[in-house]
């Protein structure tokens, strides 16, 4: 990874938490912890004046001297001043010969104006290859004549603006006239610091293309123009025409308009909505879901929940917008189960769509599938309540920042300091700037002071779990210690689940025919076979333990044809306890090291995953 981008990352970091644990900052720009030191040693001496980053006790603080400096390196000014013995800067050198020509040029001559060799340009141009893959485009490489860029206008912009933008926008210069156009609808659109960075920078760009004759002729497939009847934007588009003295195709409209519709934090018709589409994602969704896991989430329980995020998440791939990673810790540890339909979910999308969601999507996805569940596992709909003797401007802050943790489909209940006497028995959590006096110890309470603590939080999310926890006594689980390979072990369980008339007399049929059709098996370590079992009242849970053998778990699960109401809960549960053992290394070790049924329901309680 290139210096100037770890320069990057940790500076926003610090800027957006106020401080970091070296572990973070290693997690964040991965690498060692003594490498993190190295690093901000070499920023605090570049940003001599600007800001300092202080070290104390393993923990790493930002000090700004100047506000407005550091705020235009953060827009791209580290990069911009970054020399070509930056792999990246390179890189955007080449995009940019390659985008502003749409010709071929030969490697000898970028060699020479680069004044890097023809093999470390050829290494550059692999690397541009993977960047410009993503963007269904491919480098063209032809003997004698060199090597040009095959993209559609929009990618051949969205990659400028992602990858190029950065370290050449100084290039991109306009009259004062312009900016004042920009400025006054920024001010009309209320837009936020991060859509105005990046509508200017997309929009600076396309100005620059069209005025060279390059023109958006297609409409940008899955992508939704929320802001496309806009009346403040449709009078800017009409005044950059006149200043550009051409007309903009609705296209090139759609395009510009793009940083209004990554989030749905901008007024939307959602009549616009492509509920087609929708629909379509929403059938994939629930039928891949149900192939590996039979719970019950409604067809229209998903819609609900996913269909404003799904659609703003569509758009962010579509125009590959990175949101920001606020988790610095494993979704998949902390949410398994949840993580584990947001996987099924990726696949599905990209089965509808063509397009793969990022991991920070992906995480993001499984907190809305975690919302989704813990409302199963409570038995009852829940919110959030957020009890402030605040002003309403800090309300606001505040209710973002509970939105960062949530999700933004969890409904918040802004209560007054009169509320502080009830028992809050019907939120999941409240926050609070002021004690409570009766709060049911089965809903978190957590201080306004913690809110930004996210070890704070992360605990209290974990607290909270431990009240939804499994109950050994509502489902049927038997424990057996094996000696034999996987398929003989699976075999012996089947068998015996059999034996006890637990299992219907088709069951062992039907996990050998869903384990032909997806994989059941989890880091070559663990094995999760389960299916329906008809005429069954009751959860069957099988756990299989073979220290000797590559599979060293087997989850033997059968569940229910129909599930009565309560039970649904519990089978969430039981995935939410396998999903954890399995993510969890020192939990599934101290299983696997037991010598009786006895000894291993103790870890289960010992740890926590089961009462």
């Amino acid at each position: 990874m290139a210096l100037v981008l770890r320069f990057t990352q940790i500076l926003e970091f610090l800027v957006a938490k106020g401080q970091a644990t070296e572990m973070q900052l290693s997690h964040l720009i991965q690498v060692s912890q003594q490498t993190v030191k190295t690093v901000v040693l070499q920023i605090n001496q570049e940003l001599v004046d600007v800001a300092k980053i202080h070290y104390q006790q393993h923990v790493y603080r930002l000090e700004v001297l100047d506000f407005d400096e550091l705020e235009l390196l953060l827009a791209g000014g580290i990069k911009a001043g970054a020399d070509f013995n930056s792999s990246e800067k390179r890189m955007a050198y080449i995009a940019k010969l390659l985008i502003d020509s749409g010709t071929y040029h030969l490697i000898d001559e970028m060699s020479d104006v680069l004044a890097v060799s023809r093999g470390t340009i050829q290494k550059d141009l692999k690397k541009l290859s993977l960047v410009v893959k993503s963007y269904h485009a491919s480098l063209d490489s032809k003997p004698n004549r060199g090597v040009r860029l095959l993209a559609s206008e929009v990618n051949k912009r969205l990659i400028f603006v992602n990858h190029v933008y950065d370290f050449y926008q100084y290039e991109l210069g306009y009259d004062s006239k312009f900016f004042s156009l920009l400025d006054a609808l920024y001010d009309q659109l209320n837009l936020n610091a991060g859509q105005v960075a990046l509508f200017e920078r997309e929009l600076l760009f396309s100005i620059h293309r069209i005025s060279q004759g390059y023109i958006i002729e297609e409409q940008i497939e899955n992508y939704i123009n929320f802001a496309s009847e806009q009346p403040n934007l449709l009078v800017f588009f009409s005044k950059l025409e006149d200043e550009l003295k051409r007309n903009l195709t609705q296209y090139e409209q759609d395009f510009m308009a793009y940083p209004l519709n990554m989030n749905n934090n901008f007024p939307f018709d959602t009549r616009l909505l492509n509920k087609a589409l929708i629909h379509r994602l929403i059938n994939q969704i629930t039928k891949d879901i149900f192939e590996d896991y039979p719970i019950q989430i409604s067809r229209q329980a998903l819609i609900d929940a996913l269909q404003y995020h799904v659609t703003f998440l569509i758009n962010r791939t579509v125009c590959h917008y990175q949101e920001k990673n606020i988790f610095f810790k494993s979704i998949q540890a902390r949410y398994p189960f949840a993580y584990q339909l947001a996987q099924i979910t990726r696949k599905s999308i990209w089965q509808v769509t063509d397009l793969m969601i990022s991991d920070i999507e992906l995480n993001t996805l499984a907190i809305y599938f975690e919302l989704l569940l813990s409302k199963v596992r409570i038995d009852s709909p829940k919110q959030v309540a957020l009890v402030a003797s605040v002003g309403p401007a800090v309300r606001q802050v505040l209710r973002h920042q509970i939105q960062m943790i949530f999700g933004e489909e969890m409904a918040i209940t802004m209560l007054t300091e009169e509320a502080v006497a009830q028992d809050f028995s019907e939120y999941i959590a409240v926050f609070t700037t002021i004690p409570l006096k009766a709060i049911s110890p089965d809903v978190m309470e957590i201080q306004v002071a913690n809110l930004l603590d996210e070890d704070f939080v992360t605990h209290q999310m974990h607290s909270f779990k431990e009240s939804v926890l499994l109950e050994h006594a509502k489902i049927d689980i038997s424990i057996l210690h094996l000696e034999n390979d996987y398929a003989e072990n699976l075999a012996l369980m089947l068998s015996d689940l059999r034996l006890h008339g637990k299992v219907d007399a088709t069951f062992s049929e039907r996990v050998m025919a869903r384990s032909q059709k997806s994989s059941i098996i989890f880091d070559e370590t663990f094995a999760f076979p389960h299916t329906i079992n008809v005429g069954a009242e009751q959860i069957v849970l099988s756990i299989g333990v073979s220290p000797d053998d590559q599979i060293k778990l087997i989850f033997l699960l059968g569940v229910p044809d129909t599930l009565m109401p309560n039970s649904e809960s519990d089978l969430i549960k039981v995935y939410d306890m396998i999903f954890e053992i399995i993510g969890d290394e020192s939990l599934s070790t101290s299983m696997i090291d037991t010598t009786s049924s006895a000894q291993l329901l103790g870890v289960l309680k010992r740890k926590g995953v089961m009462i």
